[in-house]
């Protein structure tokens, strides 16, 4: 039986980490990419290898500047012999209102959250083509992807995965390979920059609840599995029920109300 493979992007930390745990978990060995976090990311691969008896290899690739998506991918290739998941799940949540936006800041978004998520999905689509692997890639969008007044390079680049999705999975379709997209809201990552947050904004939550990382990487498994073998190019959302409100979050979420 043929061994699979994942690969995560900015899996040294947050949402990634625990995707990351889920797969090697679920029978994948896993490639765990980071930028920025590579001391972290080491010591996770350690943990789940020896937790699950499969291979977790640390994959450096700084995604704020051009061509990290392609250092990635070689850097892959010497490592491991197939793909079967593709999850592009690094990001940084970064931004500013338009006339606060300098090109510094802006390059740096774009290049993180969307130049080079669009070649890493190119470099896995052409891996999965030339091993005649049906694999499955994952984007993490967000539920952010419109018009969030200070955060409008975030929402714009979340915005622009979405559309790759669509676009990539009717480009992919004839190789048998799946592409989908997840969108959600709050994650309880339990990274130290999210403290106070949960209290601020769990009651603007139709659900009042965040989501939790291990939630998200099975979707990425039934994404991966037979029964969403007919499934691709599409987005689930994630979020408690946040992007269904047209009013305010308390006619939602008050239990008064």
């Amino acid at each position: 039986m043929t061994e699979k493979v994942a690969l995560v992007t900015g899996a040294g930390s947050g949402l990634g980490r625990g995707l990351a745990r889920v797969l090697i978990n679920s029978g994948y060995h896993i490639g765990i990419h980071t930028g920025s976090n590579e001391e972290r990311a080491r010591i996770l691969a350690a943990e789940l290898a020896k937790e699950s008896g499969r291979r977790a290899e640390v994959l450096v690739s700084d995604f704020s500047k051009p061509g990290g998506a392609e250092k990635l991918f070689e850097s892959f290739r010497k490592t491991y012999d197939r793909l079967d998941i593709f999850v592009n799940n690094a990001g940084v949540t970064m931004g500013t209102r338009i006339l606060n936006m300098t090109e510094e800041l802006w390059d740096t978004i774009n290049n993180i959250n969307w130049r080079n998520a669009f070649f890493c999905v190119k470099e896995a689509a052409k891996l999965m083509i030339e091993r005649e692997i049906h694999g499955t890639m994952v984007l993490i969008s967000s539920n952010q992807h419109n018009s969030i007044g200070g955060n409008v390079p975030y929402a714009l680049v979340k915005d622009s995965l979405v559309k790759l999705t669509q676009h990539a999975a009717m480009q992919f379709a004839r190789h048998g390979i799946r592409v989908n997209c997840i969108a959600p809201g709050w994650v309880n990552t339990g990274e130290k920059r999210m403290e106070g947050w949960f209290e601020r904004s769990v009651n603007e939550i139709p659900l009042h609840r965040w989501v939790e990382p291990e939630e998200i990487g099975r979707w990425v498994l039934f994404l991966d599995g037979p029964d969403a073998a007919s499934l691709t190019g599409q987005t689930i959302e994630l979020d408690g029920g946040v992007r269904l409100m047209t009013g305010r979050p308390e006619y939602y979420c008050s239990p008064e109300v």
